[in-house]
């Protein structure tokens, strides 16, 4: 009777443990998904919904990533005074997401692209923060060639790098089709892998134009 009571609590904590991973696996769907038709002003809540999500599952690289993704994507898309604030945010996220994962191209990619936020916020910073933004991105294609995120992020650091250090439109040109042939390739393993960057990589394409 003792083992075959064992035996029910055993069985009993197996689908808990399988569904509280479901749980969190769909409520970041919902979010991505909420994301992705919302404009800037109405991300505040779906980023602090995704910064509790990753605070309650510190292990869970995944988690970790589209916290800090979220609060530096919207850093990009608010205004300057805002954009500090959610960099800060985005920090300690994007630090445990590349600690969990220090060798995928998807965390070093936005450690790099996190850099380049920092750098939007106060461009004074670009003089210390664009190289090695720039490593970050290369460390990404190193991991992963096919990574379309990460040429885009090194296409955007050369083409806001000034052209007297380096960088330019001109400069910028091959990484930017080299990032546009690796989007129209990319095709995402999962829901939810990282599958975002289209419309960036467009607005930075539509410069060319």
């Amino acid at each position: 009777m003792q083992y075959l009571n064992w035996l029910v609590a055993a069985f009993s904590l197996l689908p808990f443990s399988l569904i509280a991973q479901d749980n969190w696996q769909q409520t970041l769907k919902t979010q991505l998904e909420q994301m992705e038709k919302a404009s800037p002003e109405k991300w505040p809540p779906h980023v602090k919904t995704l910064k509790n999500l990753a605070e309650q599952n510190p292990g869970e690289w995944l988690l970790q990533y589209y916290a800090g993704w979220a609060a530096t994507q919207l850093s990009f898309r608010s205004s300057k005074s805002d954009a500090e604030s959610l960099c800060d945010q985005a920090e300690p996220f994007v630090k445990r997401a590349l600690e969990l994962q220090p060798e995928n191209t998807e965390t070093l990619t936005l450690m790099g692209y996190w850099l380049s936020a920092r750098i939007n916020a106060v461009p004074t910073r670009g003089a210390t923060l664009g190289e090695e933004s720039r490593k970050y991105a290369e460390k990404g294609i190193a991991a992963n060639p096919d990574n379309p995120r990460a040429w885009l992020v090194k296409a955007l650091n050369i083409y806001y790098t000034p052209k007297l250090f380096g960088g330019g439109k001109q400069k910028a040109k091959s990484a930017v089709d080299t990032a546009g042939d690796k989007f129209a390739r990319f095709k995402p393993s999962n829901a939810l892998a990282p599958n975002w960057g289209q419309q960036v990589y467009d607005m930075l394409l539509a410069n060319y134009k």
